[in-house]
């Protein structure tokens, strides 16, 4: 097993986490933040079209860009946003922060998919792919679970603490056991959430 690859697919499994993981956890925002369900609800919504709208453009401008430090920037601004969301008390900078959250998890999504296949053998590649993409799936299936469970226990921000400490091991992770791996062209494929998240 290429334990390279269960660390992309890891991190992936966080990243996917982070979308739903609010719906978890939507009733304690409202009382919290004194804010209607359907402001809340835009937690959500932000997170998908920012998402959507910022793959593509994203990875075409940092397309030169190596690729681990590339993702290691991206995991940087997905702990920053989470820690933003934790700690903060106002809507619109916590709106602010999971916009931040949808464009650097997008980068750190297209990144795994596309990495996975270099990092194993020739015999291996689509396996490894498939490994990425069951930690895109659990992260679907388990995110609102997680966020109920430890948001009705410790707080609706203890999930995004949680994911903010992920990330942080998901940085030193890739800084030890990922090599710097150059630019190679892109495809010209478009990288959309519905596409990433609907094609298993």
């Amino acid at each position: 097993m290429n334990l390279r690859v269960l660390l992309l697919a890891a991190v992936a499994f966080v990243v996917g986490t982070v979308e739903l993981i609010v719906g978890g956890v939507l009733d304690l925002i409202t009382v919290d933040l004194h804010i209607s369900v359907s402001a809340a609800g835009q937690f959500i919504t932000a997170f998908s079209m920012a998402f959507a709208l910022s793959a593509p453009i994203l990875m075409n401008l940092t397309a030169k860009l190596e690729r681990k430090t590339l993702y290691l920037i991206s995991l940087g601004a997905f702990l920053l946003s989470n820690l933003m969301i934790a700690f903060s008390s106002s809507y619109h900078l916590i709106l602010f922060a999971r916009v931040l959250s949808a464009m650097s998890g997008a980068i750190i999504i297209v990144l795994s998919i596309t990495l996975a296949p270099r990092l194993a053998s020739p015999s291996h590649k689509g396996r490894a792919l498939g490994i990425i993409y069951i930690g895109i799936s659990g992260s679907l299936v388990l995110g609102v679970p997680i966020g109920m469970l430890i948001g009705n226990a410790y707080g609706w921000r203890a999930p995004f603490l949680l994911i903010a400490g992920m990330s942080a091991l998901a940085i030193l992770g890739i800084t030890v056991f990922l090599k710097k791996l150059m630019f190679t062209a892109l495809s010209k494929r478009r990288f959309s959430f519905s596409e990433k998240f609907k094609s298993n």
